[in-house]
């Protein structure tokens, strides 16, 4: 066909994502978001370079991975920390990788046809573009945030490959198209470790459609091959100097690389019996793992006897051999002995893995159809796409608050811990907190060393006033993890409310060891220590956080307690002109510039309080006083 028809295949696939993820962009930050983004300081000054040094301490999903990193910091610095802007870039991701579907599967179909029908070739193309696009397997790769790894290594990996392919054609310019291929693997390694597989996948592709034999391979593609495989020497130092991943991957975890396999073959027939029928997509797996090898032997052995069958396929040249090679390479990286400890499944993981599969049915349907009137194939292929849309459309539905994620998933999974703890703390945010315990509850029957269920749990109790309860868990979190510096301040808050001043003491100053930048750790401290000591404690604070209102404002009430009110005045009004919507900042200042005898001044502040708090009854009295006074001579 030409290249009129190609662009009308492309939009017709960009319009059925558009369609398909129509509703994505309502959703929320969610689980791991919040690390990758919300709470990620290197994305929050783009033109700094801090982006190069992603954060790497527990396995958040930018470690190791500064490209991504780079996305982020990239999305950050045009729309803050709004989700829309996040959302539209997965998408446009998403539709860059499905046109490069396309760009694939058709270069691939013309130079070996399926059925020998080199007509169909823009055709199924088309058809396995768009079944991937909108297949609702994939709105764990394009609607959650975070795994814009996943679609983003995706999108590198097929450029990769479509740059490789071209290479080999005839009359296309090998320089070009083989440097294509090299710099969109060395974005890939700044993105996801998946990116390992690419030159296996290249190699085994030019043996399957372009190349007689695996001398023909290396005579013709060798040179190309090896630049590609030098790539794993960078994607290997950022492995190394991030700890797999803050210790979260690798051979290190607390999953055994036995235990991790023998719990993939349990996943991997999921996975393809949910690229076949998608329903009861689960959001969050959490960690299982297959108990013993008597309970999946059959399934490996299954797996094992396809895996060695799609190798003799490919040693002999034949060509559906690399639609198998190819599916388990590309979950290779995620799904085999290497284990990924936070998550032991995860539906993102097949991605791209989806992609030889729909090709597989695709062609088969395809021979048994071809005879078939081209307006009933084509409506065939266009009720599919419609009908995996339209789940996609309804799948997206479930991401558009974090409550309904969370509760789909634990409906999903009964067993898995992590949805509950994660329910209730959606459940508390939207403001139902017996809910909300009730869900931790029930993660911490499933899970009784769950510290974050512990932790989250006490932090609710505490602000019920229930502060024995609350001291019990916030203690078993802090004891379960140290580092969990949330629990032990606000253990350290429930100990200070108990009168326990200088055990609170050393749990704060235990935190400030852990992060000296925690702003209300060091102000609790300093609202704790003895009077001597909390002048210092404030300037240490401010130290560490420069141009703080709440610092200044801290250090306004220091000086209240010690009647120093020329003080106190400096430092209020330093507070209200860092943050001039400090309503307690500036309540302060006009009582104190109301004690100083300066009417005038107090009421333009009371006056600036009550635009922010009209219904402020102890700042109007203070008002009323202060005008009384004006008018006095």
């Amino acid at each position: 066909m030409n290249g009129t028809s190609s662009r009308a295949f492309a939009a017709v696939i960009v319009l059925a994502v558009l369609l398909a993820w129509s509703g994505a962009g309502r959703g929320p930050f969610v689980f791991d978001d919040h690390e990758a983004i919300v709470n990620n300081p290197t994305i929050r000054d783009w033109g700094s370079l801090h982006w190069l040094f992603p954060p790497a301490t527990a396995g958040e999903t930018v470690s190791g991975r500064p490209v991504l990193n780079f996305t982020f910091a990239l999305n950050h610095a045009l729309g803050g920390l709004d989700p829309r802007s996040y959302h539209l870039v997965n998408l446009g991701i998403h539709a860059l990788a499905a046109l490069l579907v396309f760009g694939v599967v058709r270069r691939t179909f013309l130079r070996h046809p399926p059925a020998g029908d080199i007509t169909s070739a823009d055709t199924l193309a088309a058809a396995a573009a768009l079944l991937w696009a909108v297949h609702p397997l994939q709105t764990a790769a394009v609607t959650y945030v975070a795994q814009r790894a996943e679609s983003l290594a995706g999108l590198w990996f097929l450029a990769s490959l479509y740059g490789f392919i071209r290479a080999g054609e005839p009359g296309a310019s090998r320089a070009r198209w083989g440097t294509v291929s090299v710099l969109a693997c060395l974005l890939g390694v700044g993105t996801k470790e998946t990116i390992v597989v690419l030159p296996f996948v290249a190699a085994i592709w030019d043996r399957a459609f372009a190349a007689g034999s695996w001398r023909e391979v290396w005579n013709r593609n060798g040179q190309l091959l090896l630049l590609l495989a030098t790539c794993w020497l960078p994607l290997a130092g950022l492995v190394l100097a991030h700890d797999g991943r803050g210790a979260s991957a690798g051979w290190a975890t607390t999953v055994t690389p036995w235990s991790y396999l023998i719990t993939q073959a349990a996943a991997i027939p999921h996975y393809l019996r949910l690229m076949v029928w998608p329903t009861a997509l689960v959001f969050d797996y959490g960690t299982p793992v297959v108990g013993g090898f008597t309970e999946v032997w059959g399934r490996m052995l299954v797996l094992a006897l396809a895996f060695g069958f799609f190798v003799w396929a490919i040693w002999r040249g034949r060509w559906w051999g690399f639609l198998g090679l190819a599916f388990f390479a590309m979950l290779a990286p995620s799904s085999s002995l290497v284990p990924v400890a936070t998550q032991t499944m995860a539906e993102h993981r097949v991605y791209l893995a989806l992609l030889p599969v729909i090709v597989a049915l695709l062609v088969g349907v395809h021979r048994l159809i071809r005879r078939w009137p081209l307006a009933l194939r084509v409506t065939l292929i266009a009720a599919l796409v419609g009908v995996l849309g339209t789940a996609t459309w309804q799948r997206n539905r479930t991401y558009q608050s974090a409550r309904a994620l969370w509760q789909d998933t634990a409906d999903r999974r009964p067993d898995n811990a992590r949805a509950f703890n994660n329910l209730g703390q959606a459940l508390a945010l939207e403001g139902q907190p017996a809910a909300a315990i009730a869900a931790y509850n029930r993660a911490l029957a499933l899970a009784p060393d769950h510290a974050f269920a512990h932790g989250n749990l006490g932090a609710l109790l505490l602000a019920a006033g229930r502060l024995a309860e609350a001291l019990a868990h916030l203690t078993r979190a802090v004891a379960l993890d140290p580092a969990f510096t949330n629990a032990r301040f606000n253990l350290a808050d429930g100990l200070a409310r108990q009168g326990r001043r200088d055990e609170a003491i050393l749990h704060l100053r235990t935190l400030l060891a852990q992060d000296a930048t925690a702003l209300d750790a060091r102000l609790k401290l300093a609202g704790l220590l003895p009077p001597e000591e909390v002048e210092a404690a404030l300037r240490e604070a401010e130290k560490h956080s420069p141009g703080s209102a709440d610092v200044a404002y801290a250090l306004g009430s220091y000086h209240v307690q010690r009647r120093n009110l020329s003080a106190a005045l400096q430092a209020f009004a330093l507070a209200v002109e860092r943050d001039p919507s400090h309503w307690e900042a500036l309540t302060n200042l006009g009582n104190c510039l109301l004690m100083a005898g300066r009417p005038t001044e107090a009421i333009a502040r009371y006056e600036a309080v009550l635009r922010l708090r009209p219904d402020d009854r102890q700042v109007r009295e203070n008002l009323a006083l202060a005008r009384e006074l004006q008018r006095k001579p």
